[in-house]
């Protein structure tokens, strides 16, 4: 632990449920234990307890017994880790485990019967605010049956063996693609949870729960994408079983993506429209996956096959696509323009309309030009042009209008998509004019944090960039890593 950690840093105050949450430990201590927790588990001794005892002293503390589970839409609290647990569905019972035997044993000891796991019990996710003696779990919408986001839960079957589910599309897809139990509880979890997160508006849902899953119908890659996508989403909401959910996701991604670049050799008025949604779904499966132990960091790929660090990167597959779908669309844009997913190419083509004459940081770009011949003309006017773009993206979305709307891609069109293919060489070859405004970017990024497969995206990419910029530039990032690193 940070042996210079402030009280309000180490302890979260939740002034809804008065509890403290000890953000290294991950729960809630009791109030007549804050001094013994101090002392016994961080090692904290008593002269230097005194600015955690006199902090947690001046707040309004719940004694543990009187502490109650949040509402539904309030789950999960900050802080606290999210468990794959288990949900008993008997009446009037809601009994909570994370622990299969438990689950098992209690069934006879309470209902007098051997529990069924594809009837009697459901995965949920779940939460407590003290271990111990105190302990005691909640989960989301504990008294609805049936409600739950499901993990590791297979669906129910009927005695001869059909399908049971309150989604009609579900059927029909597993039918079509034979999936095994796994597969449909993940494609569940998508109806159930995963494709409100990809909503930004009415004509959006539509397209995520209806016209989605009727192009799945006919377009493999487009149904594994899904998958793949689901399948991190509940590693996210399930990080104890995270490994498996990992597994699952490369499976299907690992099916998709030859299907998915034969597609786009080969566009049809077909497939034209699940080609267009697997490209949001590319972009989210990128972010999600993009995790400490992967190999890039969103823009920045290392171009060398073996992992040894090279003078030069590649720019990742996603953002290659992106750049490029229209033009590999030609041929049926028109029909992509009038067709069901109308709403979703339109990201693609959002015009950034600037007001304020005042552009955010042009000042600071342009005084980063050097005035040596270090930068060849070429470069300079690419990196004019870049910077350009970037301040006019600050200005566009620090707007008062967007502020309230900012969506994966207006931030992704906002500058990504409107930079020229020089710009892109700079960025390959790690020219510091072009990293320093990816730097800046971040700042920019930072808004996706709300988003799951977002959440601490920003914070990695301008590490990198750090890490491969050169020390004689570090000052040139100094307020980006700032603002975006807190």
């Amino acid at each position: 632990m940070d042996p210079y950690i402030q009280p309000h840093k180490l302890f979260y105050y939740s002034p809804t449920y008065r509890v403290v949450i000890c953000t290294s430990c991950r729960y809630a201590v009791q109030p007549a234990a804050i001094a013994r927790h101090l002392k016994e588990i961080h090692h904290i001794y008593r002269s230097q307890r005194r600015p955690f005892i006199a902090y947690t002293e001046s707040l309004i503390l719940e004694s543990p017994e009187k502490v109650r589970p949040p509402p539904p839409e309030d789950f999960p609290v900050p802080h606290l880790p999210v468990h794959q647990g288990w949900r008993c569905q008997a009446p009037r019972c809601g009994y909570l485990c994370i622990s299969t035997k438990r689950m098992q044993s209690h069934w006879p000891a309470k209902h007098r019967c051997k529990g069924d796991r594809t009837r009697d019990w459901i995965a949920v996710p779940l939460q407590t605010f003290f271990r111990g003696s105190l302990l005691s779990y909640f989960t989301k919408e504990p008294s609805l049956r049936q409600q739950a986001s499901v993990a590791m839960s297979f669906p129910s079957v009927t005695d001869d063996g059909e399908l049971v589910t309150k989604f009609p599309y579900i059927k029909k897809l597993q039918r079509q693609y034979e999936l095994d139990y796994i597969g449909t509880s993940i494609l569940e979890h998508y109806f159930d949870a995963t494709y409100k997160t990809f909503v930004t508006n009415h004509s959006t849902e539509q397209i995520w729960l209806d016209i989605v899953p009727t192009l799945a119908y006919d377009n493999p890659f487009l149904l594994h994408g899904i998958l793949a996508c689901t399948s991190l989403h509940m590693a996210y909401i399930f990080p104890a079983h995270r490994h498996i959910y990992n597994l699952q996701a490369c499976s299907h991604q690992s099916t998709a993506l030859p299907l998915f670049r034969f597609a786009i050799d080969h566009p049809t008025e077909q497939n034209c429209d699940s080609i267009v949604v697997f490209a949001h779904l590319l972009v989210i499966y990128s972010f999600a996956s993009d995790t400490d132990s992967s190999n890039y960091s969103l823009f920045l790929v290392d171009d060398d096959s073996n992992g040894n660090v090279k003078n030069c990167l590649a720019i990742p597959q996603w953002l290659h696509f992106i750049r490029a779908g229209c033009s590999m669309l030609c041929d049926v844009w028109d029909k992509v323009e009038n067709g069901p997913v109308s709403a979703l190419a339109a990201t693609w083509e959002d015009e950034i309309v600037v007001h304020d004459k005042s552009l955010p940081y042009m000042k600071h770009f342009l005084a980063l030009i050097p005035g040596d011949s270090s930068w060849s003309s070429e470069s300079i006017s690419t990196y004019r042009n870049a910077a350009t773009s970037l301040a006019e993206s600050f200005a566009y979305l620090d707007s008062k209008d967007m502020e309230s709307s900012i969506t994966t891609w207006n931030v992704l069109g906002a500058w990504p998509l409107r930079i020229e293919d020089a710009y892109v060489d700079l960025l390959h070859e790690r020219h510091p004019g072009a990293l320093v405004l990816l730097a800046y970017y971040c700042i920019i990024l930072k808004k996706l944090e709300k988003f799951w497969y977002f959440e601490g995206r920003a914070v990695k990419l301008i590490s990198s960039i750090a890490g491969v910029l050169d020390e004689r530039w570090h000052p040139s990032i100094q307020e980006a890593f700032e603002r975006v690193i807190g």
